[in-house]
């Protein structure tokens, strides 16, 4: 087997095993996030717009239009432009910020919140109960990889 594909060293080979289930598994919410796009008519860069935003409240930051544009990588104007969209389908409040009244934070309505969960809820309700199988030790210790991962990749 070439080097590239299959390594010959067993403990890089089984590392990589698991980097590449990992994969499997980004690969396969790209394709739930392509889906929802699809059948409610948003542009992917929306869907994970509404994705980092619902990510900033759960984490308790506040999400501005700038922050915003970073987490995307996209130009303050493209992100403006996406932010109109979300606003215009109703998906996305613009609120007065907590710690300054002249810029704005970004929320996301209750109805985009419903939507999602509508379509997103059995999927990470079955995600959550295969993770609640696992014990807390184990499940710390997926958190650390994970958050590892995310740093890896930037």
């Amino acid at each position: 087997m070439r080097e590239g594909v299959m390594p010959a060293d067993p403990e890089r080979a089984a590392a990589l095993e698991v980097v590449h289930l990992l994969r499997d598994v980004a690969l396969r919410l790209e394709l739930a996030v392509g889906e929802f796009a699809r059948t409610t008519g948003l542009h992917g860069t929306d869907v994970r717009a509404l994705i980092r935003l619902l990510d900033a409240e759960r984490a308790g930051a506040e999400a501005t239009p700038s922050w915003l544009a970073q987490q995307l990588g996209m130009t303050s104007q493209a992100t403006t432009a996406v932010i109109h969209r979300l606003e215009a389908a109703g998906h996305v409040e613009r609120l007065r910020s907590r710690s300054d009244g002249r810029s704005a934070q970004l929320q996301v309505s209750d109805s985009a919140v419903e939507l999602g969960w509508q379509f997103f809820g059995p999927l990470l309700n079955r995600m959550a109960a295969e993770t609640a199988t696992l014990s807390p030790a184990d499940q710390a210790a997926l958190k650390r990889w994970l958050t590892a991962m995310a740093q890896a990749i930037g």
